[in-house]
């Protein structure tokens, strides 16, 4: 693993570059923001080595395996620590943590018509809702957990090849409540959940591609005393009969008759919005392809805005016939003696 691949931070880059970059990558990567675990765990050591002077220098001399974390115990939560404004302080100090419901992710299928003018769209899925009878609460007695003292979380500590960790994790006396109910709600059997279906109409930006994940936040899983999770919806695009899409550009395959190709003729495509007439110049040979700057998919940025089109790319192939005729044999005979 090299830790400026893993920031997308060349060599040089100074601390300000490397602590945006990681600033950046937490938000997409962290946990709680519906990212992969181990892939936050690296970006997190590459930043616990690249922001501190001496454990840089070890690293660019030695690698990963003289550096060894500067031989010092790794401990994540000094990294969360540093960015307590990005996601707000993760477990409080001695308070108890912030519970979030767990986030949900669902497949939403798109068409290139969709992808190329945007779309509204429903999804329909199913999450954890408050349980009505009692109002998301789980029963009505609430006493303190002995296991974690009401704080809702514990911390252990263990020693590993690169010194102490210190983790902290939910208790799970509690599930990280800081509360044991003593009289569960006969509807919900105590978890103050239900599971009931849901359905959200969703704007769909001009440009989407299959494996985009456009976050909903607060439409995953409710969780007593805590804030929901978030909706994860998964693009998926279906494939043009015709059209071919890669990244932004649209690439379509058209055939002409040798007598086309050889004298020249004039070609309609069609497209999703529009038809472009092609004049197809005398002596085409087959495969030339033609291009079309701005007539392919808007191009979608981060943040969620259009800023131009890819291009669309036309190849004209020329079809050589099967099964001729007696008059044709004779015809193309002749041209071949000329």
């Amino acid at each position: 693993m090299n830790y400026y691949e893993v920031l997308g931070v060349d060599k040089t880059a100074s601390k300000e570059n490397i602590k945006s970059a990681y600033r950046n990558l937490c938000k997409i990567h962290h946990p709680d923001k519906g990212g992969n675990e181990e892939k936050f765990k690296e970006i997190s050591e590459a930043y616990d080595t690249l922001s501190d002077d001496e454990k840089r220098r070890n690293y660019d001399r030695f690698g990963k395996t003289g550096n060894q974390f500067g031989g010092q115990g790794f401990d994540m939560n000094d990294i969360f620590s540093h960015f307590g404004d990005i996601f707000g302080n993760r477990w409080g100090g001695n308070q108890r943590a912030q519970r979030k419901g767990g986030s949900l992710r669902v497949s939403l299928q798109v068409t290139l018509e969709e992808v190329i003018n945007g779309t509204n769209k429903k999804v329909k899925y199913r999450r954890e809702k408050p349980c009505q009878p009692c109002r998301g609460k789980g029963g009505e007695t609430h006493k303190t957990c002995l296991g974690c003292n009401g704080l809702g979380h514990r911390n252990f500590s263990q020693q590993t090849p690169f010194g102490s960790i210190t983790q902290t994790v939910v208790c799970n006396n509690c599930g990280g409540t800081g509360k044991i109910i003593s009289n569960p709600c006969k509807s919900c059997n105590g978890t103050s959940t239900v599971i009931e279906d849901e359905i959200v109409e969703i704007q769909l930006p001009k440009g989407v591609a299959t494996g985009m994940n456009l976050t909903m936040e607060g439409w995953g899983n409710h969780v007593r005393d805590g804030i929901p999770g978030d909706l994860h919806i998964v693009i998926e695009e279906i494939k043009h009969a015709k059209i071919k899409r890669e990244g932004n550009d649209l690439h379509i395959e058209e055939w002409i008759t040798i007598p086309e190709a050889v004298l020249g003729c004039m070609k309609t495509i069609n497209t999703i919005n529009e038809s472009i007439n092609i004049k197809i110049p005398s002596g085409c040979e087959s495969g030339k392809i033609f291009s079309f700057a701005g007539k392919g998919t808007p191009i979608l940025s981060a943040n969620g805005r259009n800023f131009g089109n890819g291009s669309l790319f036309v190849k004209f192939n020329v079809r050589i016939p099967n099964n001729l005729s007696e008059k044709e044999k004779y015809l193309y005979t002749e041209l071949s003696k000329m």
